[in-house]
């Protein structure tokens, strides 16, 4: 509505008080009560059509949300209908373990896993219909609920576990050159390349990522088959280099060489539940090799040059 329109009753309005008014001047608005009588009905009626301006700007949207709303929903069905069988695209599921971090989840079928720092897992959303298939970069611990008619699989990098109902350990670190499953409890199947073993009790199944070459074995230490779980670092003759890969994921710091010869250095033993700054010191007493610590960066130097 215009505001002429308003004008219009508003002259309408002071004939009418004219007429009641009769021959009483008293009645009559005088100039003055005429002027703020006029501002008044004016200020309200640029006050309501602003309201009835807004009104009409969300009524607008409505209708836009609307048609966004339908437009989502049918985004949505189409989407829902790629998942759904008959060439359906499964959904995905990640659970990860940062560096300095350990995690752990239960599977839709009831199974276990603690993943190591700087471990991820993948599984779709399938998993435990028709399949238990489990994706690894990094090491976890599986903890298998049983069931006979849909296998429990776990890939690793050219490795392929299979296990009904069992325990075991994967570790598969993009920078390491081989894949190591430990059997714990019970029983698995390590596949690669064509080749199969069947894994016992502390028996572990290697495969060399550069060769494709499967071997399996006796574990070298029964009493520490996974010693991470218990926090404790197990070295059997493992390089610096390596170690330090190690100290790298589980303490989430960055490590440095001065001299490149001390990455050889070998180190053996058990490194139980310390904090960093006791390994670097540990470290540094059983070889010719010191450290700086610059915030979260480590440099590794030679003793003696």
């Amino acid at each position: 509505m215009e505001n002429d329109t308003y004008r219009k009753q508003f002259d309408s309005y002071c004939r009418s008080v004219w007429d009641s008014a009769g021959s009483d001047p008293a009645l009559f608005p005088d100039e003055a009560r005429k002027k703020r009588m006029k501002e008044k009905i004016l200020n309200r009626i640029d006050a309501q059509e602003d309201a009835e301006r807004m009104f009409r700007k969300k009524k607008k949207r409505i209708l836009v949300l609307l048609s966004s709303c339908a437009a989502a929903v049918i985004l949505a069905v189409v989407t829902i209908s790629l998942l759904l069988p008959d060439g359906r695209k499964e959904l995905e599921y990640e659970v990860v373990a940062d560096r300095g971090q350990k995690s752990s989840v239960t599977l839709p079928d009831g199974s276990r896993v603690w993943l190591n720092s700087a471990s991820r897992i993948c599984y779709s959303s399938d998993f435990n219909r028709n399949r238990r298939d489990i994706v690894l970069e990094g090491e976890a611990y599986f903890e298998v609920a049983k069931n006979e008619k849909i296998p429990f699989i776990v890939y690793a990098s050219g490795m392929s576990v299979r296990a009904v109902g069992t325990e075991f350990n994967v570790r598969n670190y993009p920078e390491e050159g081989e894949v190591r499953a430990t059997l714990v409890e019970g029983q698995v199947i390590a596949s690669a390349n064509g080749e199969s073993a069947s894994l016992r009790y502390g028996q572990e199944a290697v495969l060399d990522k550069s060769s494709g070459i499967m071997s399996s074995g006796q574990a070298a230490d029964l009493n520490h088959l996974v010693p991470w779980r218990k926090s404790e670092i197990l070295l059997s003759g493992e390089s610096l280099e390596k170690l330090s890969g190690v100290l790298s994921r589980l303490y989430n710091v960055d490590i440095v060489f001065e001299d490149e010869r001390i990455k050889e250095y070998t180190y053996t033993g058990l490194i139980r539940n310390n904090s960093l700054q006791n390994v670097l010191e540990l470290i540094s007493n059983t070889s010719p090799v010191k450290y700086e610590m610059n915030g979260d960066c480590i440099v590794f130097k030679a003793k003696y040059n």
